[in-house]
């Protein structure tokens, strides 16, 4: 049963948006879940409306925010309904709070106005500053774009492209320069293209699954490749911990340039599997190439 938060309520909090989901799993398994709930929210006349909603236990809320303390009363359902058909929009998500120690963890999945995932982190006892993110989690603390009252305005440009490569290619700054334009991607889909990107996988078996999942799925998968061997093997060489897969970085990213090469002369990319060739380009002209596959002006870039 959803137990409310009212009166004078600290809203100091870190926000996270994970880009590796297989990371945001295994964080939320090591994690005691406290409860979950619906939550619908709509914004009226300066004021956060909220209804909760716990297999039919309904219960309803009028925020106002100030400063770091948000005013919280509780309200009927007509007050909640008025206000909701007023505005007739609102936000849907599935809130999850888990406890990671004597951090507060709200796992926002969102529905409504897009589908995405957002972490928020806030502490009574511990220093926020001192809350160490899993790996995949970026920070867009202090983002206004990624203010609930902002997304519930339209600030969210894009949420379901997956961006792919070897190690070293630019694929985490890549997806950070994104993020802060209010631009979502998941970095690497591990239990697909990154799964079956490996040598011990024959080509014909790997690029089979591929399309079967592009076929099955809406989002766009972009291919960033790199083919100056001697660039990315400086990235590498400047990293302080240097994995097996770090060091075989150029011959994966011929792999994935050699896959998306015979899924494009095979006509298998079902229209939604792209590559970037980042070779010689700035992070910015990298980034401005993975845009303007996201919006539609382009395909290999």
């Amino acid at each position: 049963m959803v137990v409310l938060r009212l009166g004078k309520i600290n809203n100091e909090e870190r926000k996270f948006i994970p880009t590796r989901l297989d990371e945001l799993e295994k964080y939320l398994n090591s994690m005691k879940k406290i409860e979950e709930y619906e939550l619908v929210q709509t914004y009226h006349n300066g004021y956060k409306y909220r209804r909760y909603n716990d297999h039919g236990n309904m219960k309803y809320t009028k925020n106002l925010k100030m400063d770091k303390v948000t005013d919280v009363v509780e309200i009927t359902e007509e007050d909640f309904l008025k206000a909701l058909g007023d505005e007739k929009k609102s936000i849907r998500k599935i809130r999850k709070y888990y406890k990671d120690g004597n951090y507060e963890i709200d796992v926002d999945c969102f529905i409504e106005p897009v589908s995405m995932i957002m972490v928020e982190v806030a502490s009574f006892v511990e220093p926020l500053a001192d809350y160490r993110a899993p790996k995949g989690f970026v920070d867009v603390t202090g983002n206004e774009i990624y203010e609930n009252s902002s997304i519930y305005r339209g600030s969210i440009l894009s949420v379901s492209t997956v961006i792919e490569g070897s190690d070293a290619v630019g694929k985490s700054t890549t997806v950070d320069k994104l993020l802060n334009m209010g631009i979502i991607c998941r970095e690497r889909s591990m239990d697909m293209f990154s799964k079956y990107m490996e040598f011990t996988i024959p080509l014909k078996e790997r690029v089979k699954r591929y399309q079967e999942y592009l076929k099955t799925h809406e989002e766009k998968v972009i291919f960033l490749v790199n083919n100056d061997k001697k660039e990315l093997e400086h990235r590498v060489a400047l990293r302080d911990v240097i994995s097996e897969y770090d060091k075989k970085a150029y011959e994966y990213n011929q792999l994935y340039f050699e896959t998306y090469q015979y899924m494009m002369k095979n006509d298998m990319l079902e229209g939604k599997l792209f590559l970037v060739d980042c070779t010689n380009l700035t992070l910015d002209e990298q980034v401005e190439k993975v845009k303007e596959i996201i919006f539609n002006k382009g395909g290999i870039c």
